[in-house]
């Protein structure tokens, strides 16, 4: 009986070490392996719990993931962006790690002990994520500088952080958004309004392969400025009156304001300023114009701005708070967005 029960015993013994090691072993070192938008392939904890964001894209996504809970680290200023403060108060007591312009915080970054960062595509970024990669943290690089790359963007870091079904209800949004303008992204080039935009000046625009571009092609202009070249644009006012154009929208980052834009006396006779069609891009909670989920709801905006005629029967308030209920859990009203 004495030898039954100890043979007994030690097998039960025995089954709770070996189940014990492959829960520890599962825990300690699972992950996954995901492609970032460098193309670069990269080793994920499987259970992302520390996030440590380097620019304001990346904070965004990672709020519409329903994951700002997650932040241990953020970019400059961060806590002084409306969008984010509603969403997470406490974003404002975060480590600050530095920022596109002034330059990234190594030390600060790994004093925020993330399990990923998320880093942009230029600047000191990729260089940062080799460094990263030496102290054993996992980085993603993001590029989501065009509506498509805004989906790809969502889905990358839905995966990498274990989000994907909020990612493919981010991605349905998306979806239904181009739906809703397709009638005047697919216009002929001939019924195309031309659509100037300006960015911090009037003069400072954007041409090819730029964020800003996409939200214009995709609500059915023309953007004049994409024949000069690719990425951000110094211009002059002699081009904006050669372009001539229909409609002029500027960044929510624009210095001035629409009245002394259309008090400007170079401009007087061009169409846009005639016709008084000068616009700023919505909103103040967050910029439309800048790459993140949210530049999606900007082609809406600017299509119905461009065509008011097409969009008649839309109701353009509903669809802006369902967009954000469906990302942040809150609609555009309750974070404290305003309709102008």
């Amino acid at each position: 009986m004495l030898n039954f029960i100890s043979k007994k015993s030690f097998k039960n013994i025995l089954l709770i070490i070996i189940t014990a090691v492959l829960i520890f072993s599962t825990a300690a070192g699972a992950e996954i392996t995901v492609t970032d938008m460098a193309g670069r392939k990269v080793a994920v904890p499987d259970k992302v719990e520390k996030i440590v964001t380097t620019y304001k894209s990346a904070t965004q996504f990672i709020l519409a993931l329903r994951a700002g809970d997650r932040l241990t680290g953020v970019s400059l200023k961060s806590g002084q962006q409306p969008l984010f403060t509603a969403l997470e108060p406490d974003i404002a007591s975060l480590p600050e790690v530095g920022s596109k312009r002034k330059g990234l915080n190594m030390e600060t970054i790994l004093g925020a002990d993330p399990d990923l960062v998320i880093l942009f595509p230029y600047g000191d970024g990729p260089e940062l994520a080799d460094r990263l990669k030496s102290h054993g943290v996992a980085s993603i690089i993001i590029n989501p500088e065009s509506l498509a790359l805004i989906k790809e963007t969502t889905l990358l870091l839905g995966e990498a952080i274990g989000e994907e079904e909020q990612a493919d209800n981010i991605i349905d949004e998306y979806n239904k958004i181009l739906k809703t303008v397709e009638h005047t992204a697919e216009l002929p080039k001939s019924e195309k309004k031309i659509i100037y935009f300006g960015n911090s000046e009037i003069t400072d625009t954007v041409g090819a392969e730029m964020l800003q571009t996409a939200v214009i092609e995709h609500a059915g202009g023309i953007n004049p400025a994409a024949e000069l070249k690719t990425g951000f644009v110094k211009t002059s006012a002699e081009n904006i009156i050669k372009w001539n154009p229909d409609l002029a929208v500027v960044s929510q980052f624009y210095k001035g304001d629409i009245d002394s834009i259309l008090e400007d006396s170079r401009f007087s006779q061009i169409n846009a300023f005639k016709e008084g069609q000068v616009y700023r891009f919505p909103s103040s909670l967050e910029p439309w114009d800048f790459p993140s989920p949210s530049s999606y709801i900007a082609v809406v905006w600017l299509a119905k701005t461009a065509y008011p005629e097409k969009f008649a029967n839309l109701n353009y308030q509903k669809m802006v708070n369902e967009f954000y209920k469906t990302l942040y859990g809150k609609s555009f009203e309750e974070i404290g967005g305003e309709f102008k």
